[in-house]
């Protein structure tokens, strides 16, 4: 199996996954954090979104994400700045309460456009280096702009299902086994 071949079958099965962990959840349930120093389900969501439209848009393509150019900062009511890395507790505590439907709808924008982007590559692009970094700063200083497209995909890959098994245990944490 190729990476591409690979990535489009993992993408679809997060996503399936995805929805199964949120079917169901109550608005409080995806927004609800066990402690001050953890996030939430719409939280890990928003992030994972935020990073795919990041990497895909800004680094792969050299075009503006969809948080911008989708102006969905204003659809979820946060700051076009809004950063979705390296929060403090403060900014955790004053993360706005997501709904659902905002959060899947901004979601499946992110994801057809990495699905479209992923049709429109073959192997031979794989070895590409950008050379930019998808969080910004100077590429001369950022391990990521080092990155090749291939190299991305690793990253990304790892932290969807990261992020995923850490929905899955926020919901455990509330309802259990929730047979």
């Amino acid at each position: 199996m190729e990476l591409l071949e690979f990535a489009t079958e993992m993408f679809k099965e997060y996503a399936g996954r995805l929805y199964g962990y949120l079917d169901g959840l109550t608005e409080d349930e995806l927004n609800w954090r066990p402690n001050a120093e953890t996030n939430s389900i719409a939280f890990i969501m928003w992030h994972t979104a935020r990073v795919e439209d990041r990497w895909f848009q800004i680094f792969c393509q050299d075009k503006p994400d969809l948080w911008t150019s989708g102006r969905w900062f204003e659809k979820l009511g946060m700051d076009e700045n809004q950063s979705a890395v390296g929060l403090t507790a403060d900014d955790l505590a004053s993360f706005p309460h997501l709904t659902m439907e905002n959060l899947k709808s901004f979601f499946e924008a992110v994801r057809a456009e990495t699905r479209t982007y992923l049709g429109s590559i073959g192997p031979d692009d794989l070895e590409a280096s950008p050379g930019r970094s998808p969080f910004g700063g100077s590429a001369a200083n950022n391990r990521f702009a080092q990155f090749t497209i291939q190299r991305m995909f690793r990253q990304l890959i790892q932290e969807e299902i990261q992020h995923l098994g850490q929905i899955g245990m926020l919901r455990g944490l509330q309802r259990g086994m929730d047979k």
